[in-house]
């Protein structure tokens, strides 16, 4: 089944990658919108344009939204995530909300962890709290004056 079949929550996850790091740019718009149109092949419709509009991040159910795509055969639904990823390269900007959100919508879509490599940031997490626990104390206070 061909994602245009099924535009709305299509466009629901990309709008959600959009907003994953709380700002919506004109960039990210214009991307969604061009994404919509691509696999639509014509102009998107009024109702699409009122969606992308009224769009609420608070209402929004990744979950709900990429259940519609479950049953699309893996290589769709890696496709499916390489869109999103898309959206969030749009801004040039590494964003661990945007990384995220991509993280979920895997999960959610039940793919692989390798349909991840190379769209999200690998960070060595231990690594980073050693660093951060070295920064975060203080330096040892000078011995008292008798």
């Amino acid at each position: 089944m061909a994602l245009s079949d099924r535009i709305s929550p299509l466009c629901d996850l990309l709008l959600g990658a959009a907003y994953a790091d709380k700002q919506f740019k004109d960039r990210e718009r214009q991307e969604v919108r061009e994404m919509l149109v691509e696999e639509l092949g014509a102009s998107l419709t009024q109702d699409l344009e009122a969606q992308i509009d009224a769009f609420e991040v608070s209402g929004f159910e990744l979950e709900a939204c990429a259940a519609e795509f479950i049953d699309d055969p893996e290589e769709d639904r890696v496709r499916l995530l390489g869109l999103v990823a898309a959206i969030n390269d749009v801004d040039d900007e590494v964003d661990f909300a945007e990384d995220e959100y991509l993280r979920t919508l895997a999960k959610a879509l039940k793919l692989p962890a390798s349909a991840l490599a190379g769209l999200t940031v690998d960070v060595e997490v231990e690594e980073l709290r050693t660093t951060f626990e070295k920064v975060r104390k203080p330096p040892p206070l000078p011995p008292k004056k008798k």
